[in-house]
């Protein structure tokens, strides 16, 4: 392999790299946990020919999902829902959508109808169709407490040390097909130094054995060694361009949950022999 090929390998390379941005967020597929009982996380897939159509067929999936569905029937029988009190437009779904839902669900031939909000959406276009990724937190009980949840595409210091082995910070935030580009261009730039480097060996050799071809060994191994310092070179600009991708690029999105807190006061007058008190109770 010449310098000039190695110098064009890596032209094309960085370019792509660039254009391989962060796949899919990290939720889909894998649903954050949650920090209390009385909602879940549930992830579920539509599709339609518009986002309108797909997001109201994950609306009556959702009305079906089996996961939800068992986590009712748990409330219902520790006595935990009776029924929340949320209406729906003419009592069935619409295509008005927005951050809160209301789903109707049919569990034991009774009808509960219970209230979520849409953490996140990720949309995929396949062959003129619409296939989309909704994460919704939806109440499991009368009196849920949804958890604070905050979107990111930061992930702190870590990434950058994980690309000291390049590519695998790009890894670890969720944008693969780059990591991959990351790592195949310094192996591919390491290996083709190292190709040059036993040429140029070679031609060394060559010099002592075959003396009246000296000056023609000379110039090849010249050559080579010219094309190992380019692929070198090249393979140190992946890795630093590696470093500063690491640091810089925003990561696939993921879903930070931080708990509620959930604080109570109240005034209670109360008797005594020398008056009337009142104590001030708080509770967090």
């Amino acid at each position: 392999m010449t310098g000039k090929r190695t110098l064009l390998l890596f032209a094309v390379m960085l370019p792509v790299a660039l254009a391989a941005m962060a796949g899919k967020p990290r939720w889909v597929g894998n649903t954050p946990k949650e920090l209390n009982d009385t909602y879940r996380f549930v992830e579920v897939v539509s599709y339609g020919k518009t986002i309108q159509s797909a997001r109201l067929d994950a609306q009556q999936q959702l009305a079906q999902n089996e996961q939800l569905r068992r986590a009712v029937l748990v409330s219902i029988d520790a006595g935990k829902l009776s029924n929340i009190d949320q209406t729906m437009v003419d009592g069935k779904m619409t295509e008005k959508i927005d951050d809160k839902v209301t789903i109707s669900m049919q569990v034991k031939g009774q009808e509960y109808r219970l209230q979520g909000n849409i953490v996140d959406e990720y949309i995929e276009r396949i062959n003129g169709s619409i296939r989309l990724h909704t994460l919704y937190m939806v109440a499991v009980c009368s009196d849920p407490v949804f958890d604070k949840t905050y979107l990111s595409t930061s992930y702190g210091a870590a990434p950058v040390a994980m690309s000291i082995i390049p590519g695998l910070g790009q890894i670890y935030k969720g944008s693969t097909l780059k990591g991959i580009l990351m790592f195949g261009g310094t192996a591919l730039c390491a290996g083709a130094a190292l190709l040059c480097e036993n040429q140029r060996s070679d031609y060394k050799n060559k010099m002592h054995e075959q003396p009246r071809f000296a000056q023609d060994y000379n110039t090849k191994a010249n050559n080579w060694e010219t094309s190992r310092n380019v692929c070198l070179g090249a393979a140190a600009a992946v890795w630093v361009y590696n470093i500063i991708d690491a640091a810089a690029a925003k990561g696939a999105r993921k879903v930070n949950v931080r708990k509620t807190r959930t604080f109570y006061w109240s005034l209670n007058p109360s008797t005594t022999l020398d008056g009337v008190m009142m104590s001030f109770n708080y509770q967090f």
